[in-house]
């Protein structure tokens, strides 16, 4: 359960982010570098490579795309003490905070533009987009390739971003950020991916085409095969090539949605183990499938829709104490999620009324405080036993013990989560909140989780020594 926000223990935890420099802390204060590199990139996705880990690449120096999306856990935060004590992680200047902790990078580049789908089963009528709040829409203009039509990627769009935001990269603007890619040491590859002349800084158009180029490579590196490997043991098993263990299959089982009549264990088991009346008491594959695409693409456990998941506010969260030019709204304030993209963006033209919704305004209401179902993909994913991720938007859940808890519990009120941080009448019921599942049922859904880390191995069995022969004995006593 969430603690309340002590002031001192914020003091003590900034000065140890302080302590360090900020090329320390580049990759958190417990640094993982990117693993290989891989073979099989093509120049484009090794120059997104290159930029994704360039730590120059924000005012001060020190802070790049992998300070908070770092491989080895999963392309989310690597810093054992932000995930621990706050949850959101520290920008470029390292008492500068936003009021979200990072998602994961990994498995992003199927989420299609944020668009209306209208499904009044549970009034979730929005899916794409990229961020937690979906503003990365697909709907901003890039400079093209090769021809003069406009191009659209949510994915590209999600990275004009953080280079130019006071409480991340803090760069003062774009014509900075390719003036340092101008001197990097990728220069001469930037250069053979994207033409001669493409890092003139001293051109205005030039700048603008080379900014959308950054993103642009830095999305094809996201959607390689080194960041989305589907290597997990899950896929293994799906293939045939690995074995799950009864408490796994249990969690699976569990896991499945129970309202299509589909399991993924039918079909690689010779039976069944577990009653059918209890496939699916975890209600997660509703919103994180776990079925193979229609054409038999791995499952990326994402419905890509947004939902409000009534969760309390995570007290700990550095935001309430920023700034008043980052947050005018000091301790009060409230994550609204999804409403306020949809307050930029304005009615789209195939938006119409559903369910009990009539008007825009209400649409944006119903809006209030749904977050983006990320991937389970690497969710459990850690560099040893014991190390601390952060969970939900904000980051205020510190396991995925307790987030399935929360799942289970959140509406038995002896389990005291707390008020909703934001209740617009759109909470997401039926599927979350008292599912009555025992302490063995949500340790099997946390061991299913743990086989979608990438990187599995199958156990080697130990080498057998050599037969030696028996050692000679003399025939004598």
């Amino acid at each position: 359960m969430p603690l309340p926000f002590k002031p001192l223990t914020y003091l003590l935890s900034v000065f140890a982010l302080l302590a360090g420099t900020q090329v320390a802390m580049a990759q958190g204060l417990l640094g993982f570098p990117l693993g290989p590199e891989q073979e099989t990139l093509d120049p484009m996705e090794q120059l997104g490579r290159e930029l994704f880990n360039d730590t120059n690449l924000s005012t001060p120096a020190g802070q790049g795309c992998v300070t908070c999306h770092a491989p080895e856990v999963g392309f989310v935060s690597p810093n054992f003490f932000v995930n621990q004590f706050f949850g959101p992680h520290f920008g470029a200047i390292p008492h500068r905070f936003g009021p979200r902790k990072p998602p994961s990078a990994a498995y992003a580049g199927d989420s299609p533009d944020l668009r209306f789908v209208a499904d009044p089963a549970f009034a979730v009528n929005w899916e794409g987009g990229v961020f937690w709040d979906g503003r990365a829409a697909g709907q901003l203009p890039l400079y093209p390739e090769s021809d003069d039509s406009p191009e659209y990627d949510p994915l590209a769009e999600q990275a004009l971003f953080p280079f130019l935001n006071p409480v991340e990269q803090n760069i003062a603007n774009e014509k900075i950020v390719v003036r340092k890619v101008a001197f990097s040491r990728y220069r001469r590859l930037f250069l053979q991916v994207w033409g001669e002349g493409s890092l003139d800084f001293q051109d205005k158009e030039v700048v603008s085409r080379a900014y959308d180029r950054i993103v642009t490579s830095i999305a094809a590196f996201e959607r390689s095969s080194e960041v989305n490997p589907y290597s997990s043991k899950f896929d293994a098993w799906l293939a045939g090539e690995a074995e799950l263990t009864e408490q796994e299959k249990l969690g699976l089982w569990l896991f499945e949605n129970p309202f299509d009549g589909r399991s993924l264990l039918e079909p690689n088991e010779e039976r069944t183990p577990f009653p059918r009346g209890n496939q699916g008491k975890g209600r997660c594959g509703i919103c994180h499938s776990e079925q193979p695409g229609p054409n038999d693409e791995p499952p990326l456990f994402t419905d890509f829709a947004y939902h409000n998941l009534g969760l309390p506010k995570n007290l700990n969260n550095p935001f309430y104490f920023m700034p008043r030019r980052f947050n005018p709204d000091g301790r009060d304030f409230i994550d609204r999620g999804l409403a306020p993209t949809l307050e930029t963006l304005g009615q789209p033209a195939n938006w119409t009324p559903s369910g009990d919704i009539t008007t825009w305004q209400e649409e944006i209401d119903n809006a209030e405080g749904r977050h983006k179902t990320p991937t389970l993909r690497n969710v459990n994913k850690r560099p040893f036993p014991g190390f601390v991720k952060a969970y939900m938007h904000h980051g205020g859940l510190k396991s995925m013990d307790e987030v399935v808890h929360f799942y289970n519990t959140r509406d038995v009120p002896e389990e005291g989560w707390g008020p909703p941080e934001v209740d617009f009448g759109n909470i997401t019921g039926g599927i979350v909140g008292d599912l009555g599942m025992t302490e063995e049922e949500e340790a099997a859904i946390v061991a299913f989780m743990a086989t979608l880390s990438d990187g599995y191995r199958p156990p080697s069995s130990r080498p057998q020594l050599p037969q030696l022969p028996p050692i000679f004995q003399f025939p004598f006593p």
